[in-house]
């Protein structure tokens, strides 16, 4: 398994996975309009290494987890259902009744418990230090023309891995935010509300203190979609990404507060989350095709940055799908396959559409579903915070692969009955479509004649 964001990128080259760019190119706009056409290809095209991001000395990878391929990859997989399989073996023991019964068991599951990050005193992040902890030596991107306008600049840290703890130090969190640059000591990060980074925020606040935070570009891949993805509480993403790796993950302590940063990081930026004057983040372009507005975020004094002696700074490009962040919740899916079964009777499996996948919206596929039981298991979803703000949510019968797009999209359209197979939370914007119904097909099914055809079917010679 990868230690390494290297070693990553060179397993890539050798399976002809990377595209390596070596004209200069600027990080204004430029670099990201190229990501942006590249991830729109196929099954998500290669990863892309800017050998010469134009005005500085390191080089900038993106749309690395830019595919199902390299999701794979990155977490050691032959398949990514894989994950499940493993997920749900883990927890086959513990009984669970609702969420904090599965945070409790992930929490205490002895694999899962056993598998702790190990510091040691020396790392490859430490190799270099940056000169006066400077933001603007680095190739940070502007991705849209209209990011940042509210204040300071457009460029952004979209990749990067922001690491926060309670003031004693307990239940450390890492989670992916975009962080904006105000000038060369001060990011902006606006965290969300229900985040574990807002919650030591508060908590800091409430003592009237600075937090100490730690943003690292790079290091193993497993930590990054760790960090990526909306883990349940019993699952801290240090711990998370050495069950992932299959192998203890070695860190090293921050000297600024009582934070750990995984030691193969390529860089590591580290500061205070001030209580005070917060900053205006944004607008920020996204996923929705439009720009999220400017608002109010956390003020970080960056003090001191450190880095490897070749670092490659992997970032980011969000916009209408298919992107790369699209296909890194592929891995969550896989995940979520492993909890709702656990969490809600009756749920087989779950797919989260490329195009959807952001507004939380879900197709779930339900084991003898009836009138009642589908509406029983939409206002479980919503009660779930995966599902709390999703636009909508499809049930189908688990005879139909919910992955199988155009299936699912002929039973909504020709078997829901519009007055009877709606769910609707108007207050919350909600919609559920039960799509369970299963009469056209069964009166249509001829088995003997399809039993015929397979048997004479070489004779065909069709393919």
């Amino acid at each position: 398994m990868f230690s390494s964001l290297h070693e990553f990128v060179a397993r890539l080259e050798h399976l002809n996975e990377l595209h390596q760019v070596t004209a200069p190119v600027s990080t204004e706009r430029e670099l990201a309009a190229i990501t942006r056409r590249i991830s729109a290809y196929p099954q998500g095209g290669p990863a892309l290494l800017f050998r010469q991001p134009a005005g500085y000395p390191f080089p900038v990878a993106t749309n690395l987890f830019g595919s199902r391929r390299r999701i794979r990859l990155a977490l050691g997989l032959d398949r990514l259902e894989d994950l499940t399989d493993d997920l749900r073996r883990l927890l086959q023991p513990a009984t669970i009744g609702g969420l904090p019964d599965l945070e409790v068991a992930l929490a205490n599951q002895p694999l899962l418990r056993n598998c702790r990050p190990v510091t040691i005193p020396t790392a490859p992040c430490r190799d270099e230090s940056g000169t006066g902890a400077d933001l603007l030596q680095f190739p940070f991107l502007q991705n849209w023309p209209d990011d940042g306008t509210g204040g300071g600049t457009g460029r952004y840290i979209t990749m990067g891995q922001v690491f926060t703890s309670l003031p004693d130090g307990s239940h450390p969190n890492c989670g992916i935010y975009r962080c904006q640059i105000h000038d060369a000591h001060t990011l902006a990060i606006r965290w969300r509300s229900d985040s574990g980074a807002a919650r030591h925020h508060q908590a800091f606040l409430a003592q009237g203190q600075r937090m100490p935070v730690a943003i690292v570009l790079g290091g193993p891949p497993a930590l990054t979609l760790a960090a990526a993805w909306p883990l349940p509480d019993g699952l801290e993403e240090l711990s998370f990404a050495c069950w992932l790796r299959q192998a203890p993950l070695p860190v090293v302590n921050c000297p600024h507060g009582p934070l750990s940063v995984p030691a193969e990081a390529d860089l590591v930026i580290e500061g205070f989350a001030e209580p005070d004057r917060p900053l205006t983040e944004g607008p920020f372009g996204n996923h929705t095709g439009r720009y999220a507005p400017a608002g109010p975020a956390a003020r970080i004094t960056v003090t001191r940055i450190t880095r490897r002696a070749q670092p490659i700074l992997p970032a980011t490009v969000v916009g209408p799908p298919p992107q790369e962040d699209c296909w890194m919740m592929q891995g969550w899916e896989r995940l979520l396959a492993a909890f709702l079964p656990r969490l809600i009777p009756g749920v087989r499996e779950i797919c989260l559409p490329i195009a959807w996948v952001f507004r939380h919206s879900a197709i779930i596929a339900l084991e003898d579903p009836t009138a009642v039981s589908v509406r029983e298991t939409v206002h479980a979803l919503w009660r779930l915070p995966w599902f709390a703000r999703a636009r909508l949510l499809v049930l189908v019968d688990a005879a139909i692969a919910p992955r199988n797009l155009h299936q699912v999209a002929w039973r909504v359209v020709n078997e829901t009955d519009w007055l009877d197979d709606l769910i609707l939370d108007e207050p919350g914007g909600r919609l559920a479509i039960d799509a369970t119904r299963r009469t056209l097909d069964e009166g249509l099914t001829d088995p003997v004649t399809e039993a015929l055809i397979n048997h004479r079917w070489k004779e065909y010679q069709l393919p």
